[in-house]
């Protein structure tokens, strides 16, 4: 992805979730989420997360295929999720798509660009 795509990707990604109220991972029955590696960064975690629970459902398939999408309070989020995974020093993958492709971003800075 080039600096214009990746801008684009979290412009909409941001709209969608004010819009909703909400952001989408991918849960497991024990409680757990989908975290993967980062593409641009060595051993850094990245957790996965959606603008919508249609393209997080899309993602419940192959090594996924026994998780569903799990609705994240836009409050929570905000208050719980950006501050443990900033003390983890992970990342948020926004919108992981068919092709394994996501915006990889600091949680500040996403945190940032949903309050702004």
């Amino acid at each position: 992805m080039n600096d214009i795509e990746i801008e684009s990707e979290l412009v909409t990604f941001v709209e969608q979730v004010r819009k909703n109220d909400q952001i989408w991972a991918l849960g497991a029955e024990d409680g757990g989420v989908v975290v993967c590696e980062s593409n641009q960064f060595e051993e850094t975690d990245v957790l996965l997360i959606w603008d919508s629970e249609q393209k997080a459902q899309a993602q419940c398939k192959d090594e996924w295929q026994d998780y569903s999408p799990v609705a994240i309070a836009l409050d929570e989020f905000l208050d719980e999720w950006v501050e443990d995974l900033n003390e983890d020093q992970a990342l948020f993958g926004l919108n992981w798509n068919d092709d394994n492709v996501c915006v990889e971003i600091e949680p500040v800075g996403l945190a940032r660009a949903l309050v702004d």
